[in-house]
């Protein structure tokens, strides 16, 4: 296994400097501070969801969820808030209806009787309502689908496991259709979970990704989600936050280290080629950090294009370009707030990227930064290697 070594002061300056940095016959983006919005002055921020010109931001140490316009990306502004009063929030994650007049709010705390999958009426998101609420154990990752003919809901529970509801979008009512015990137990803190579904072009069946923290990754054929069949699991690591980039006829899964089960696991995304679902294998190992304490996690991810950006705690957001080059996007820096559940300046949480825009959450200064998104030349993908372009080794920072 070879590693490619790079100074992180070098690294910063590549974000930070004016002008794309090219590389043979690369540019890498430029990215610039847009706006920004101090969301909470209180506690941190966490997931953040987009549609339209909204976007859903969850306040995760005070169980609150923002619902802020970004029509403007240099003057984003707080719509309305839906705080029910819960206190003692750990996490929690957010989707949105088709329509986006439903709000999925998956919630965990210390207090059980507010944990749970939350659906909120933002239909005028100046005064979000809370319309059903599901009782859950610890509820940590919600995802919606909608297959044309009606619309699904999937929630990972620390205790249930996988649980798939039918929604119904005119009266907002939820139907649970089939529990997975699998990952019962299995999905524990703020990065051991996550969920993608989505038309896989290759088999023109909609697939879904699970990752369940000490389990890996399993994939499932989801056309009857009343019964949805496993196709496929990777296990040799826990596994968290997932991304998944279908180019041509090759599937690549893009899978954060977990830190819940195992505090030892290195910030690293792998890279996982799930071309043969059937034979899901470990093709090479990105890394966005070297230390295994808190102040280096992955917490987030976001596939553009062919471009990944990676929340990544204090080492602030890697993004990776194509033949292995590297760089981080800036962040709005600020105090940290008495409540943050995490020190420090700034604390990447997660990130989305939609119309240009990466969007990107803080969990120690309560802000929520919009960059605008660089550009560069463009370049063909090459069906024998993976969306980067590299050999199938490692990449690294200063490890």
């Amino acid at each position: 296994m070879r590693f490619i070594t790079r100074a992180l002061p070098a690294l910063l300056a590549l974000a930070l400097v004016g002008g794309p940095v090219t590389a043979g016959n690369l540019t890498q983006p430029s990215h610039s501070i847009s706006g920004a919005i101090e969301i909470s002055k209180a506690g941190g921020l966490g997931r953040i969801e987009l549609h339209g010109d909204v976007a859903a931001v969850l306040q995760r140490d005070e169980g609150i969820v923002a619902l802020v316009d970004v029509s403007n990306s240099s003057k984003p502004r707080v719509l309305g808030r839906y705080d029910d009063g819960a206190t003692q929030s750990l996490d929690g994650d957010l989707a949105f209806s088709t329509d986006g007049r439903w709000l999925f709010y998956a919630r965990q705390t210390v207090q059980f009787s507010r944990d749970g999958l939350h659906v909120i009426d933002v239909s005028d998101p100046k005064q979000p309502a809370l319309h059903l609420y599901e009782p859950a154990g610890g509820a940590l990752r919600v995802e919606h689908y909608d297959d044309g003919a009606d619309e699904w809901v999937v929630v990972m529970d620390a205790i249930a496991g996988m649980i798939v509801y039918r929604f119904e979008p005119l009266t907002g009512a939820l139907v649970p259709v089939h529990v997975s015990p699998l990952p019962a137990l299995k999905v524990g803190g703020p990065a051991s979970a996550g969920i993608v579904i989505q038309k896989d072009p290759i088999t023109k069946t909609p697939l879904l990704y699970a990752s369940t923290g000490e389990t890996g990754v399993e994939i499932f054929d989801f056309s009857d989600p009343t019964s949805p069949v496993l196709l496929g699991s990777w296990s040799e690591v826990g596994l968290a936050e997932i991304e998944v980039l279908v180019k041509g006829k090759r599937r690549f899964v893009y899978a954060a280290t977990e830190y819940w089960f195992d505090k030892t696991n290195k910030p690293y995304v792998y890279e996982l080629d799930a071309t043969n679902l059937e034979n899901i294998t470990r093709r090479r190992i990105l890394s966005a950090g070297c230390k295994t304490d808190d102040s280096h996690r992955i917490q987030g991810m976001a596939i553009a294009g062919n471009d990944l950006y990676v929340a990544n705690s204090t080492a602030g957001l890697p993004v990776f370009f194509g033949k292995n080059l590297l760089t981080f996007a800036p962040v709005q820096r600020g105090k940290q707030n008495p409540e943050a559940g995490y020190p420090g300046d700034f604390y990447v949480f997660d990130v989305e990227v939609a119309d240009g825009h990466v969007f990107a959450t803080d969990a120690a200064n309560g802000y929520l930064t919009i960059l605008q998104r660089g550009t560069r030349a463009p370049w063909d993908y090459n069906s024998d290697e993976s969306p980067w372009h590299g050999p199938a080794h490692s990449r690294s920072l200063d490890c």
